[in-house]
C-alpha cells in the first residue's frame, strides 16, 4: 500500500467526513476542520491487506472510494466472510477502542482510495468530540447485531471480463452481458474506449497519481449510481486488464469452447485478485462436444465455468443472475419410480417461465436431473426413460446376493445409453449429485468427471447394487445422508431454490388385520396364479423405504430451508411402478403446477426472465 499525502486527490474532505454513512456526522464545520489535520492519504490495490486478524490495532480507516471486504478464519480454518464496507464507511476502530487485537481480516476488493488515522489521532478526535464517540459507538452495536442475526454474502456489483484466450470476441459478449444485466438494474459497459473519452488519451494507462485519483474518483461514481459496471479488458493483457482484474467483484476468463488452456499464459497477477473468478466458454451453437474444462479449471485454478452460446439471448440472461446471486436452483429428491414425477414438475416450470439455471439431485433425482443438465427435452426425457426402466428392466438383474442383489450389468448399460461418456464439467447447466461415502461417513458431492459414475454412485442402493469403489473408498445411494439435497444448492445457488420430495410420509402399510407377517411360502403361493397377492411388501421395497428413513430429518429440514418446497401427489405409486410412468408424470405436473401458480401470486414477481431450452 502507498501511505503518502504528497498527492493528495481533489477531495473536499470536510463534506466525506461529514457524509451520512460517516461516524462523524453531525459534527460541527470546525469540528471536521480540526479532524481534517489528523488524516493521512492511503491508495490500496486490489487484493492488498490493510489490516490482519491478531495483529495490534494501531489505526482506523475511512473508505473514500472503492470497496473493502472483512473476513474472519474460523476454529477449523475457514475463511468466514463478515462484511464489505463501502463509500464514506470506517474499519477498524473496534480494536482502537477496546486495545485489542484485530478481530478481521481486511483486504481492498478493487483499488480503493482511504483515509486513515494512526491510534493517537483517533484519541485525540473521541476525547474532543464526546458526540463522535456516542455515533461510533452506536455503529458497532449495529454492525455486531447484523453480524450476529445473518451470515455475510459478498456483494456483487462490478463484473470484469478478460480474454483467456485468442481469438474470443471480448467487445461483443461484454455488450451482451450488459444487456441481460441491465433486465435486472442499471448497468455501464466500461472499456478502453469510454474511459479515455471521458477522462483523456492515455488515461488507460496513466501512472501519475493526480491521473490515477480522477479515475478512482469516477469509477466511484459510476459504481454508486449504477447496479452494476462491467469492466471490458483489452484483447491482450495489458494495464488496463489488469486494472479491469482488480476492480471486478466477479472476474470472468473468456475463452472459445474450442481453445485450448495452453495457447495463451494467464499473468499471476489475474490469478491473484481477490474476487471470484469464473470461467466462461463461448460456443457457437449448443451441441455436445469434448471440452477440456478440467484443464481450464487447473490453469486457471478455479471450479466454476459456464457454457454460453454466442447469440443466445436466454444463456446470457442465465448468466446474468447467475453472477448477480438470482439464479434458480432445482433439487430433485430420491424415490424410485416416483421420481418419474420429476419430469412433470420441470414441464410446469417451464410453463410458468420459471427458468432452471441449476439442478441437482439424489438417487432417481441425480438420474433425471443428470438428463436435464445434459440438454434433453421433455419428450426426449420421457422416452429415454421409457427404454431404460421399463424396456431394459435393470431392476430384474439379479445375482447371488453376496453383496448385493442385482449384478449390475442392465443398470450399467441403462446408465450409459442415457449417459454416454459425457463428463460433469461439459454439461450445459450446472449440476451436482450426492452420494453417500460408506467407508468415511460423510456425503459426496460429484461435481466434476463421468456423469454415468456419479449417477450410479449416487442410486446404488445398499444391498440391492453393488457400491461404486473410488480410491478405496465405497460410495452408495445418497438418500443414505442427503436424500433432498436443497441445502447444498442453497450454498451454490445463492438465489432461489425450489426442492420437490417425492419420498412418501407414509408408505409400506400391510393389511390391519395381520398381528404377524406370513410365512415366506405363503407369500409365494399367494404370488400363483389365480390367488390373490397377499398386501405385503417385497425385500427390494423395505430397503429402499429403510434408506429414506435414514435422511428423513435432514428432508424435513431442507423442506423450511428452501424458498419452494413442492411434493408430488405420488404417494399412492409403489417405489418400482416403473410401468405407470405417464401417471406419475402427470402427477408431478398437476401439483407443481397449483404450486406455482400459488407461489407466484402470493409474492411479488421474481428478477426472472423465461428460460428456453
Amino acid at each position: 500500500m502507498d501511505q503518502t499525502d504528497s498527492s493528495r486527490p481533489m477531495v473536499d474532505f470536510v463534506s466525506l467526513l461529514a457524509g451520512t454513512e460517516s461516524i462523524f456526522s453531525g459534527l460541527s464545520e470546525a469540528d471536521l476542520h480540526s479532524i481534517e489535520q489528523e488524516l493521512e492519504w492511503v491508495v490500496a490495490r486490489g487484493g492488498d491487506v490493510l489490516m490482519s486478524q491478531g495483529d495490534e490495532g494501531d489505526s482506523m480507516y475511512l473508505l473514500v472510494s472503492g470497496r473493502l471486504r472483512a473476513s474472519r478464519r474460523t476454529e477449523d480454518g475457514a475463511e468466514q466472510t463478515l462484511g464489505e464496507v463501502g463509500h464514506g464507511e470506517s474499519v477498524g476502530e473496534m480494536a482502537l477502542i477496546t486495545g485489542g487485537v484485530r478481530l478481521a481480516t481486511v483486504r481492498a476488493i478493487r483499488d480503493s482510495n482511504l483515509i486513515r488515522f494512526s491510534k493517537d489521532a483517533f484519541d485525540r478526535i473521541m476525547n474532543g468530540n464526546p458526540r463522535a464517540a456516542l455515533v461510533l459507538a452506536k455503529r458497532i452495536v449495529l454492525r455486531v447485531t447484523q453480524q450476529n442475526a445473518r451470515k455475510a454474502k459478498p456483494s456483487i456489483s462490478t463484473v470484469g471480463v478478460i480474454a483467456a484466450a485468442d481469438g474470443v470476441d471480448i467487445a461483443d459478449f461484454c455488450e451482451r452481458l450488459t444487456k441481460a444485466l441491465s433486465e435486472i438494474g442499471s448497468t455501464f459497459l466500461l472499456n478502453r474506449q469510454v474511459l479515455e473519452t471521458h477522462i483523456g488519451p492515455g488515461a488507460a494507462t496513466a501512472t501519475d497519481r493526480a491521473m490515477q485519483s480522477r479515475i478512482d474518483a469516477w469509477f466511484d461514481q459510476l459504481e454508486r449510481h449504477n447496479s452494476y459496471v462491467v469492466y471490458q479488458g483489452d484483447d491482450e493483457p495489458s494495464p488496463w486488464t489488469d486494472r479491469c482484474a482488480r476492480q471486478a467483484d466477479r472476474l470472468l476468463f473468456l475463452a472459445k469452447s474450442t481453445s485450448s488452456p495452453h495457447e495463451r499464459n494467464i499473468p499471476d497477477t489475474w490469478k491473484q485478485v481477490i474476487a471470484r473468478h469464473d470461467l466462461v466458454l463461448l460456443h457457437p451453437k449448443k451441441d455436445r462436444v469434448t471440452l477440456q474444462v478440467a484443464a481450464w479449471r487447473q490453469k486457471l485454478g478455479i471450479a466454476n465455468h459456464h457454457h454460453v452460446v454466442a447469440d443466445s439471448i436466454p444463456d446470457y440472461q442465465r448468466l446474468a443472475r447467475i453472477l448477480t446471486g438470482r439464479a434458480v436452483g432445482l433439487t430433485l429428491g430420491g424415490g424410485g419410480a416416483r421420481g418419474l414425477a420429476h419430469i412433470g414438475v420441470i414441464k410446469a416450470m417451464q410453463e410458468a417461465g420459471i427458468p432452471i439455471d441449476m439442478i441437482c439431485g439424489t438417487s432417481m433425482g441425480a438420474v433425471l436431473s443428470g438428463q436435464y443438465a445434459m440438454g434433453y427435452d421433455l419428450q426426449a426425457m420421457m422416452e429415454v426413460n421409457r427404454k431404460g426402466w421399463i424396456a431394459m428392466d435393470p431392476m430384474k438383474d439379479k445375482t447371488l446376493p453376496l453383496v448385493a442383489m442385482l449384478a449390475g450389468k442392465k443398470l450399467d448399460a441403462m446408465l450409459e445409453m442415457m449417459f454416454g461418456d459425457t463428463q460433469i464439467e461439459d454439461l450445459w447447466t450446472t449440476y451436482f449429485c450426492v452420494s453417500a461415502n460408506l467407508t468415511q461417513a460423510k456425503a459426496v458431492i460429484h461435481q466434476s468427471g463421468p456423469l454415468k459414475n456419479a449417477v450410479r454412485a449416487s442410486m446404488a442402493i445398499p444391498g440391492v447394487a453393488a457400491p461404486v469403489v473410488v480410491a478405496g473408498d465405497l460410495l452408495v445411494d445418497g438418500g443414505v445422508l442427503n436424500n433432498l439435497p436443497g441445502d447444498l444448492m442453497r450454498n451454490v445457488c445463492g438465489g432461489t431454490v425450489i426442492a420437490v420430495d417425492v419420498s412418501p410420509k407414509v408408505d409400506l402399510a400391510v393389511d390391519m388385520s395381520y398381528t404377524e407377517l406370513p410365512s415366506a411360502w405363503e407369500i409365494l403361493r399367494s404370488r400363483m396364479p389365480g390367488s390373490t397377492p397377499l398386501k405385503i411388501p417385497n425385500i427390494f421395497a423395505l430397503m429402499m423405504r429403510t434408506l429414506m428413513l435414514s435422511s428423513a430429518d435432514k428432508s424435513n429440514s431442507v423442506m423450511r430451508e428452501v424458498d419452494l418446497y413442492i411434493r408430488p401427489a405420488v404417494d399412492a405409486f409403489a417405489i418400482f411402478e416403473w410401468a405407470s410412468m405417464e401417471k406419475i408424470v402427470d402427477a408431478g405436473y398437476q401439483t407443481a403446477r397449483k404450486q406455482l401458480e400459488e407461489w407466484q401470486a402470493g409474492r411479488e414477481p421474481a428478477p426472472i426472465a423465461a428460460a428456453a431450452r
